[in-house]
């Protein structure tokens, strides 16, 4: 999701750039976005600048899933926003 997450945020990006920004091994990124461009998440496109990853509607519907299921479980409620932010509750009863 590293990988999809870049190619939407740039909407077109080199496979270079891809890499850094999703920090991964160029074997890696390679082998993953062909495996992702056999599945329909991802195209890759020529322009006159070279070829380009560009995401498509299918892929863009598969992150925006992702994302939501993530938030689910990276939400902080409760205790568990009480302890990873203990300087919050700090600051509310010092006022």
């Amino acid at each position: 999701m590293d990988i999809m997450k870049v190619v939407a945020e740039e909407r077109e990006a080199k496979r270079t750039k891809i890499m850094y920004k999703a920090n991964l091994a160029w074997l890696v990124l390679k082998e993953s976005l062909d495996s992702m461009e056999r599945k329909g998440i991802v195209a890759s496109k020529e322009t006159p600048a070279g070829v380009v990853v560009v995401p498509t509607r299918d892929g863009l519907d598969l992150l925006q899933k992702y994302c939501e299921v993530e938030a689910v479980f990276t939400e902080p409620t409760g205790e568990a926003e009480r302890l990873m932010y203990p300087t919050k509750r700090m600051v509310v009863l010092q006022r």
